[in-house]
């Protein structure tokens, strides 16, 4: 399975641990969706932050996603709910390592 394919699939299960597993320690995620629903884009470096981030995002459902498509090895199409803002948003994963761990993610709005 793709790093983009992992991701979705951890998004869409709203698993925390999953999702920061996919990185690598220093892995970075930056998502640009939030300016579009008046708040502030998330920059999120390291495993461990990436964990506590979606873990906090989840429990109190601020961040889901629905109608994921995966477009091409990189990229994934989805509409991102953010504290109740709907976004259409495209992710890409811009490097992953030698083990498949990805390096930095983005996410913007399409």
């Amino acid at each position: 399975m793709r790093a983009i394919e992992k991701y979705i699939d951890a998004l869409q299960k709203c698993d925390n641990k999953g999702l920061s597993e996919l990185f690598t320690e220093e892995g970075s995620l930056c998502d640009y969706c939030p300016n579009n629903s008046g708040r502030q884009e998330y920059h999120v470096y390291g495993r461990e932050a990436i964990d506590m981030f979606f873990k906090n995002k989840f429990s109190f459902r601020q961040y889901l996603i629905s109608n994921a498509e995966v477009v091409n090895d990189d990229q994934a199409e989805f509409i991102a709910s953010i504290g109740g803002y709907h976004v259409m948003a495209i992710a890409t994963v811009r490097r992953v390592d030698e083990n498949g761990l990805i390096e930095r993610l983005t996410v913007r709005p399409k």
